[in-house]
């Protein structure tokens, strides 16, 4: 009896601990699923990871894991999550995009970098299009 009084102190000591530390993770914002919440959201990431990056346009991919953004300039960014954190590239003329109805895949040509595959609904054509004439 005494024995399993103890497993059973033990066990409920353990669910107490393990609680504890999800409320802690969750606390500090640790793990979950990260997404980009909104246009703005996305010129956020954009301007932080390129120093001084102004997007005057901005698209936001349907499942929150990708954006395109253009500046003034008309250069282009593309934020995409790897993990749980976004990567930011600046786009170059010699990228491959290829459109697919609503999707827009882009090919960074960039050593170890997936192509990326963002849904755009009605705007995937529109920026297909816009990312023909990329400054060099």
């Amino acid at each position: 009896m005494a024995g399993g009084l103890a497993i059973a102190a033990q066990l409920g000591a353990s669910l107490v601990a393990v609680l504890a530390l999800a409320g802690l993770a969750r606390r500090l914002g640790l793990g979950g699923d990260v997404r980009i919440q909104s246009q703005d959201h996305a010129r956020q990431i954009a301007f932080e990871a390129l120093y001084g990056f102004a997007a005057v346009d901005v698209t936001v991919d349907r499942a929150g894991h990708s954006a395109l953004l253009k500046d003034a300039q008309n250069h282009h960014s593309l934020i995409t999550k790897v993990g749980n954190r976004f990567v930011t590239h600046r786009l170059a003329s010699h990228l491959s995009a290829y459109l697919d109805q609503q999707f827009l895949t882009i090919d960074l040509d960039e050593p170890g970098t997936e192509p990326v595959t963002l849904n755009l609904g009605e705007d995937a054509q529109r920026w297909a299009s816009g990312l023909r004439y990329l400054p060099l």
